[in-house]
């Protein structure tokens, strides 16, 4: 005869290695405390409709709270031989104060509804935790944008010389980039913080149970009613490890330019000693490890997504073990993240960016070119094509001769053969790379007053993404202490 919770219909017990196979204590230990404030508020509801007596309710409460308060000091230790973690909250609560009270927990309950739910809850405190670690690199973002605003910086399209642009410009590139990974994680938050629990096995219950009141007790926003959608929806990890992906992929792009910017050949970019390894045989080597590492790393979070999507799309409606799986992958990811966002940040706030060397490279790269052409256009009035072909003409002369924009006498020369005639102090207002940067006014453009007025209102978000952050939880918070506050005068009665 099994000794199971559930063992009512079977005559033997699980196989040593099915158990070792499908239990999943060790995953499940990033779950206790929410399983055990998600059982306080069933059991509060339950005592309040009726369905589970004072008697029963009361000792019940004590030892949750006593596992609470246990588990809050030192993580309890999960038994393998129970399964997982709802099971062993449960044996631990029947060991206190026996099977005729400790029995009477589960009712109208499933470990189907119990999972999601607790995951749920889990996955919104990491969410918030995540959002808070990329703010805050929004954050100094902006204040190094603030701090280079008007130093010079080299633009790129294709990798090759693009324009020259301000220093500001390229810190708030990635500051309005990962702004949009906040949205998104906002997002993510509104899908997962709803409540599944009541939901049952997969079709609700003939007890007169009160949904709205386990949602308030537990913090969320809203509750799922549907029971059969409610106990198989991991579209909410989806879309999380989606928001995932994406700011990995946004912070893969960054590291990509730190580790091309720091190389000798481009020379833009000092990485921090505490952020770089050297080599065990060539000592002049100097390795940005921190950016290479945060480009693998993305391949863990897509394959998670890629994981979670391809469990999703095999599965039946109602509670299929395969969903199990959405875990391992889910944990790893958040902690992949995580860690990425904050040392990203660091290295960032590290690093020098050498405008010096930009300065030289817009020079020889004649990335200023763009506004010479501009200048025949607005003051010569000559058509932009033709104007285009007049100054990529001149790129190619001054690189045959092997100079470079700065020769300001071969440029009025040329010029003059083709009928158009500035001075060379014109020249030079109109190629130089400070004067190029400030005159790229438009809205959203380079120049300081531009970029901010961009900062201003990044700025501006960022204190409402700060807010909701805050908002969010202190309602969680408030959540926990009125179902423990409750709970507690439960314990009394």
């Amino acid at each position: 005869m099994s000794t199971k919770l559930w063992a009512g219909v079977f005559n033997k017990d699980v196989d040593a290695e099915v158990l070792d196979y499908t239990e999943t204590t060790k995953i499940d230990t990033r779950l206790v405390h929410y399983d055990i404030w998600g059982s306080m508020a069933h059991l509060i509801m339950l005592n309040e409709q009726g369905i589970v007596a004072h008697d029963a309710a009361s000792a019940i409460a004590s030892s949750l709270l006593e596992l609470h308060d246990e588990n809050e000091k030192n993580p309890l230790a999960l038994n393998p031989q129970y399964e997982d973690v709802h099971l062993n909250i449960e044996t631990l609560i029947t060991q206190k104060i026996g099977p005729e009270f400790g029995g009477r927990l589960h009712t109208a309950r499933s470990r189907n509804d119990q999972v999601v739910t607790d995951t749920r809850m889990y996955l919104r405190e990491e969410i918030l935790n995540i959002t808070e670690t990329l703010v805050l690199f929004i954050d100094d973002l902006l204040q190094l944008a603030d701090e280079t605003n008007g130093r010079l910086a080299v633009g790129y399209t294709h990798l090759q010389p693009a324009q020259p642009i301000n220093l500001a410009f390229w810190y708030s590139a990635y500051a309005s980039m990962f702004l949009r990974d906040v949205e998104r994680l906002r997002d993510s938050f509104r899908y997962t913080n709803v409540n599944a629990l009541g939901a049952c096995a997969l079709a609700g219950t003939s007890f007169n149970i009160n949904r709205e009141l386990t949602t308030q007790l537990l913090g969320f926003n809203s509750t799922l009613y549907h029971s059969l959608d409610a106990t198989s929806s991991r579209d909410f990890v989806s879309h999380a490890i989606s928001s995932f992906a994406i700011i990995m992929s946004n912070l893969s792009r960054l590291a990509e330019e730190v580790v091309v910017w720091s190389s000798h050949e481009f020379g833009l970019l000092t990485v921090d000693d505490a952020f770089a390894t050297g080599s065990s045989i060539m000592p002049q080597k100097k390795n940005p490890v921190v950016g290479e590492l945060v480009k693998g790393k993305v391949g863990r979070v897509y394959g998670a997504l890629m994981q979670i999507l391809t469990i999703n799309k095999g599965i039946t409606l109602g509670y299929n073990c395969d969903l199990q799986e959405d875990k391992p992958m889910l944990w790893d990811s958040i902690d992949t993240v995580k860690s990425s966002v904050s040392i990203s940040h660091r290295q960032m706030t590290t690093s020098i960016y050498q405008s010096e060397r930009a300065t030289e490279l817009c020079w020889k790269n004649f990335s200023t070119v763009t506004e010479l052409a501009n200048m025949l256009v607005t003051s010569k009035n000559i058509p932009f094509r033709d104007a285009h072909k007049i100054s990529g003409t001149l790129v190619r002369k001054l690189a045959e001769i092997q100079s470079d924009l700065r020769n300001f006498d071969y440029i009025q020369k040329y010029l003059a053969e083709n009928s158009i005639t500035l001075s060379l102090s014109e020249i030079r207002e109109c190629v130089s790379p400070d004067k190029v940067v400030s005159r790229q006014s438009s809205s959203g453009g380079t120049s300081p007053k531009a970029v901010s007025d961009m900062i201003t209102d990044m700025r501006n978000s960022l204190s409402q993404h700060k807010l909701w952050i805050d908002e969010s939880r202190q309602k969680l918070k408030i959540a926990l202490s009125t179902t423990r506050s409750r709970l507690q005068k439960l314990s009394q009665i």
